[in-house]
């Protein structure tokens, strides 16, 4: 099965920085998405994984025309 790495990885960073604060460090200001990724990229990679498997859940249920970019490898 196939996924589209790029749009994931851009629909995850855009979750993540929308239900999230900004991160700040010493004045600076990171988005959630780039200071997970930078600080643990273990969790960053397994909060993707159950953000593509909660995508993949509602794509097989619905065949959502939005997830079918994502999946359209899937079909094949």
């Amino acid at each position: 099965m196939m996924v589209n790495e790029v749009m994931l990885k851009e629909w995850y960073d855009d979750m993540l920085d929308e239900c999230y604060p900004e991160v700040e460090i010493m004045g600076i200001k990171y988005s959630p998405s780039v200071a997970l990724f930078r600080i643990d990229p273990i969790a960053y990679q397994v909060g993707m994984n159950d953000y593509e498997s909660t995508l993949r859940a509602d794509f097989e249920y619905d065949h959502d025309d939005t997830l079918q970019k994502l999946f359209e490898d899937e079909e094949e």
